[in-house]
């Protein structure tokens, strides 16, 4: 009887270790106002926290402001190379800066590259003033930017994110991985400028570093902005290129949201743990690759006997550790020889839990011959000798070559 008790008692237990490791999370949401975890090339959402829900953005708009930008560049209407003029109303924004002087003159390329290394308003505000003429029409092609992507939360009303009274830009979690998403596929060589160490003017005593502070923490970090105000809390969108071996696992760009943390340090502590937690938990994991054989295929009546099989396309899926994938393979009854490469022979179905996640064909590589006719009846009567006398084949060989 104590043993059959002792026996539940452990069933128990372990059922208990199984579900709080199914359970476990980032371990993040109490320091946060949000999170989200998601993958850049196809938009699924691996971890979340709340993202569903409009939250002021800070400096975060200035992702938005680099979009609208570049879109007028891609239009023609300006030129990275056009010259602006730093006026009176530009030195008067306050907050992180370039320290603009009037009379000054920037590239575009060069306020772009302060608005996101640094995060610099000033910057930010004589880009909108040189694109639309005034912040206000800036703010419009801001809105409309947002509703051509579908980004259905956005709220701006100017192009820093800096608050105005009680009013400050607003979007869901949600919605930055998606402007995210889209401005790097758009525009990927914004990582380049994301990854600027520092921003310095030789003319004059600045030097200030990237605002990103895990630039220098993580290996394969490249971007992406940082925000902060009051009501917003200290923020960051990071993203980070994980270098996949081609044999098991493919590329991997993770995009990672920390909003709404309590101080700069904390903001980089819990960026670092999401970041982190995806790099441990995470791979795109190859299931199918197109060069590589799934199995061998038995055909008595071909010449060579034994037929790889080779997936039609390759599929790979993100996969967390500790997800099992079931590989069927089915192969088609009532093959005929010969049979040409590429030949379809059947398929595989690659499932999870019993969802189908892939159903891919199966082919061939070479030409499948029938067997030479004599060939064949040698080897039957080989078969019928091994199998009659139980003799070996090595014993039928040196019989045959006495012969």
């Amino acid at each position: 009887m104590r043993r059959l008790l002792n026996g539940i008692i452990l069933s128990l237990l372990f059922i208990l270790i199984l579900n709080s490791t199914a359970l476990a999370t980032v371990g993040i949401e109490n320091e946060v106002t949000a999170y989200l975890l998601g993958d850049y090339e196809t938009g699924e959402i691996l971890e979340e926290y709340n993202i569903y829900k409009p939250i002021e953005i800070a400096s975060i708009s200035k992702l938005m402001s680099y979009l609208v930008v570049m879109k007028q560049v891609e239009r023609g209407f300006i030129s990275l190379d056009d010259k602006v003029y730093i006026d009176e109303d530009v030195i008067q924004i306050k907050g992180s800066s370039l320290k603009l002087e009037e009379g000054e003159i920037f590239t575009v390329k060069e306020l772009l590259e302060a608005a996101l290394v640094v995060s610099a308003n000033d910057a930010t505000y004589a880009l909108a003033k040189y694109v639309a003429g005034t912040e206000k029409d800036f703010v419009k092609l801001m809105r409309e930017e947002a509703k051509a992507i579908g980004l259905e939360s956005a709220f701006y009303i100017n192009s820093t994110g800096l608050p105005e009274g009680e009013l400050q830009n607003k979007m869901s979690t949600e919605d930055i991985f998606k402007l995210s998403r889209y401005i790097i596929n758009e525009y990927p060589e914004v990582l380049f400028l994301t990854t600027i160490p520092y921003i310095e003017l030789d003319n004059r005593e600045y030097k200030e570093e990237n605002t990103n502070p895990l630039l220098k923490e993580i290996k394969g970090i490249d971007g992406l902005k940082t925000g902060f105000t009051n009501k917003a809390g200290y923020c960051l969108v990071s993203t980070i290129n994980i270098d996949g071996d081609y044999i098991e696992t493919e590329n991997l760009r993770l995009i990672s949201i920390v909003m709404g943390t309590k101080s700069e340090e904390k903001r980089k502590e819990l960026s670092k743990k999401l970041v982190q937690y995806g790099l441990n938990n995470y791979s795109k994991r190859i299931l199918a690759n197109e060069n590589i054989p799934v199995d061998i295929v038995y055909m008595p009546k071909s010449k060579d006997k034994e037929i790889e099989i080779y997936p039609s396309k390759n599929f790979s899926i993100i996969l967390k550790d500790g997800d099992y994938i079931d590989k069927d393979i089915l192969i088609d009854e009532g093959l005929k020889l010969p049979l040409k490469s590429m030949d379809k022979v059947g398929k595989i179905v690659l499932s999870t839990e019993g969802n189908i996640l892939e159903e891919i064909d199966l082919i061939i590589h070479k030409d499948v011959k029938k067997e030479n006719l004599i060939m064949r009846i040698l080897r039957n009567i080989k078969e019928f000798i091994v199998n009659v006398f139980k003799i070996d084949k090595l014993t039928i060989f040196r019989i045959l070559i006495k012969k």
